[in-house]
């Protein structure tokens, strides 16, 4: 059956809305386009319908994201399974498009972890966050809007730093942490030039990607990909 022509749900609305918020906040998309938008949430029944509203964003498209998550190669995740990430030794994180559970546990141990949440989607209000710092590090990187808590972090010989807000915008979310970070370090922040040079290179490899599949969207947003090292 047609992936697009399948009934959809609340949750589905609520993370395409909160795809078209992301982009309103990079300035994708003006304030009145946003409202447009989201007024056509309430009405789309399909896959499809939300297809068209994020059609010239780089975004997967949901109904394509439908088909992805159904694969074995990329099984979805339970929404209430906790999200386990663990440095070891080396390193571990989370970044691109994905979806924050309500619960997350980061463990730093003597590696580092990066959860970074620029292109994330977070369909809850609060998201828990239990971190362990052992002796590395531990850095998450937040839209704006976004807020954090770390009044419960015990930071022993380690530190704990929140550069966001701790009140979040209408429609983001709160994410609360709790905690010991041992020997380690516990960052929350917004995006710095890094970052954004980051997922701009990472936005060019899917761009290339897509063209290659022969997905040929256009995207004003991503340069030329022949001209891609």
């Amino acid at each position: 059956m047609d992936p697009t022509q399948l009934r959809v749900g609340d949750r589905d609305r609520d993370q395409v809305g909160e795809l078209l918020r992301i982009a309103h906040g990079e300035g994708r998309l003006s304030t009145e386009e946003l409202d447009e938008r989201i007024a056509k949430l309430p009405g789309s029944r399909t896959y499809g319908a939300l297809d068209e509203l994020v059609v010239d964003l780089p975004v997967p498209p949901p109904s394509t994201t439908l088909v992805t998550s159904a694969s074995p190669l990329a099984p979805a995740a339970e929404p209430d399974q906790p999200l386990r990430l663990d440095g070891g030794m080396s390193s571990d994180g989370r970044t691109g498009v994905w979806t924050l559970p309500r619960r997350i546990e980061l463990y730093g141990t003597m590696g580092s972890v990066r959860l970074d949440c620029l292109e994330a989607i977070c369909p809850h209000p609060q998201v828990d966050l239990y971190v362990s710092g052992g002796a590395g590090s531990i850095a998450v990187v937040v839209p704006e809007g976004w807020a954090a808590n770390i009044d419960n972090v015990r930071k022993s010989w380690g530190s704990a730093r929140s550069k966001v807000a701790t009140i979040a915008q209408p429609g983001c979310p709160l994410l609360v942490f709790d905690g010991n970070m041992g020997m380690g370090s516990l960052v929350i922040r917004h995006a710095n030039w890094f970052d954004r040079r980051r997922q701009v290179k990472r936005l060019r490899q899917q761009r290339k990607l897509e063209l290659e599949s022969g997905w040929t969207q256009t995207n004003n947003e991503i340069e030329n990909p022949t001209t891609l090292r």
